[in-house]
This record gives structure tokens, C-alpha cells and sequence, in this order.
């Protein structure tokens, strides 16, 4: 059995924005535009997905989180704030920020969150995430991707399989020996083409596919005005439609190579 894991990290925005030196005033408005894509996109291909989320975007967009419940789909915590980098926080610190996230997160919701992605794929010790009562972590992306991730590069090594460690740890896919991404910017800017022989040959030894996304993928940035870089060029690159109609092509290719859809709880 292959099984097709699709994420989406949803998170406040303003450090992408600053980051890009793009200028909006209305940026929970964008946000919200992103996600509403999303979810048409799985009403329309009958996809479950997990979201992980943060917070501060949680408290931005209640109803449409609520929303994402009622249809089915898994939630977990993607952090406090989009901002914190857990890695190099104070252990206390960010014991006690995931935790407060968690709580509130789940009384509002009223669900149970077992599932953790930090921001950057940058996570505290899996002690902390046990010790809060996470069953998973979803932050191991074993590339090397220095140009976009800081000390990402110190995952290459790390197996491509799940692995109970402190607690389970479900890697993002990537193919074989050369740990090549396939995942939201490398998705957009690649083609189908490529995303498909990533897939191909990240079932080698492997059952799962595991690939993520964000909500302001699907948002047109490349309309706005933004600080000109080669990394910059390549984040706004495809995004917004373009982006959409690549994922659509290629859930209705999973579906027809048979893939089972799951949430990530599911298969654990």
C-alpha cells in the first residue's frame, strides 16, 4: 500500500512579507484567500489533508480553522508564532510557549493535537514534545538546503523512514541518496515532471509520500512589488494559480497511481 501524506503549514505571514520587502496592508485578507484555495482544492479532489498551524494564525482565522475540523482534516501545531526558532530558544522558553499553543489550540478547536511541525523545520528536543504529550513531529526535511533553511543542511544524514525516537518522527519526502525536495517552492518552480520522478523514487524503501505546502502559496506574489534576489525571485516565482493547478495535476496523478490519502495520525 502507497500512502499519500498532504500537508500545509499555515502560518502569520508578516515575516515572509518583511523578509520580501513586499508592502501589504491587508495581509490576514491574503491569508485567508490562500487557505480558501486549499480547501476548495480538497473539496474538489476529496483529499484529507494536515494542517499544521500556528497560533497567531489560528486566532486571525477561527471559522475557517473551524471549518477545516468539520471537514476532516487533521490539525497540528506548527508553533506559537511563526517567528520563534525553537532550536535555539531556552528549553524553559519553549516548553512553555508550544505548551501555552497547544492548550489554547485545543480548547478552541476542541480536538486533541498530536502532531507538531516547527517554523523552518527547526524543532525544540523531542524530550519537550513528549513531555507536552505530542505523538509525532513532522519537522525532519533530510536535504540540504542551506540557501533556504539555516543548519537545515545537518538533516542530510537523517533517515528518510519513520522512526520512533523520543516520540515518532515523520520526515517530509525526499528521493534516495541525493535527498532531492519536491515540496512547495521546489514543487512550483520544478514542474510535474520532476515532482513525479521525486515520487517514483521516494518509494524506494518506502511506503509514503509526505510533502507540504504553505497558505501564501497560493496567493499571487509574484504581483507584488518585492526586493529583488535570486531566493526571492524563486519564492514568488509560480506562486498563487499557478501553483494550484500544479498540485491539482498532481493529486488527480497520486489518485490514479492508486495512492491512499491519509491523514498522518492515520497511519501511525
Amino acid at each position: 500500500m502507497k500512502y499519500f501524506l498532504l500537508t500545509f503549514d499555515l502560518e502569520d505571514s508578516e515575516d515572509l512579507f518583511n523578509s520580501l520587502d513586499i508592502k501589504v496592508d491587508d495581509i490576514k485578507k491574503l491569508e485567508s484567500e490562500g487557505l480558501r484555495k486549499i480547501i476548495n482544492l480538497l473539496d474538489e479532489t476529496k483529499i484529507k489533508a494536515t494542517f499544521f498551524i500556528t497560533l497567531k494564525f489560528f486566532k486571525d482565522h477561527k471559522q475557517m480553522i473551524k471549518e477545516l475540523v468539520n471537514k476532516k482534516h487533521e490539525i497540528g501545531l506548527h508553533a506559537y508564532s511563526h517567528e520563534h526558532r525553537y532550536d535555539t530558544m531556552g528549553e524553559r522558553e519553549s516548553e512553555y510557549l508550544i505548551g501555552k499553543a497547544k492548550k489554547e489550540l485545543e480548547k478552541g478547536l476542541k480536538i486533541q493535537i498530536n502532531g507538531f511541525r516547527a517554523p523552518e523545520m527547526r524543532p525544540p528536543s523531542y524530550s519537550i514534545l513528549k513531555k507536552l504529550g505530542f505523538k509525532y513531529d513532522s519537522s525532519r526535511h533530510p536535504t540540504i538546503v542551506t540557501f533556504l533553511y539555516n543548519k537545515l543542511y545537518k538533516q542530510f544524514f537523517k533517515s528518510r523512514k519513520i522512526k520512533k525516537e523520543d516520540i515518532i518522527v515523520v520526515p517530509v519526502s525526499v528521493t534516495p541518496i541525493i535527498k532531492l525536495p519536491f515540496s512547495w517552492i521546489w514543487f512550483r518552480n520544478m514542474g510535474n515532471f520532476y515532482n513525479k520522478i521525486c515520487t517514483r523514487l521516494s518509494l524506494i524503501n518506502n511506503n509514503f509520500i509526505n510533502i507540504y505546502f504553505h497558505n501564501w502559496d497560493f496567493i499571487e506574489l509574484y504581483k507584488f512589488k518585492y526586493k529583488k534576489s535570486v531566493i526571492n525571485d524563486l519564492i514568488v516565482r509560480n506562486s498563487g494559480e499557478r501553483c494550484l493547478g500544479k498540485l491539482k495535476e498532481y493529486i488527480l496523478w497520486i489518485k490514479k497511481n492508486n495512492f491512499q490519502d491519509k491523514r498522518i495520525k492515520d497511519i501511525l
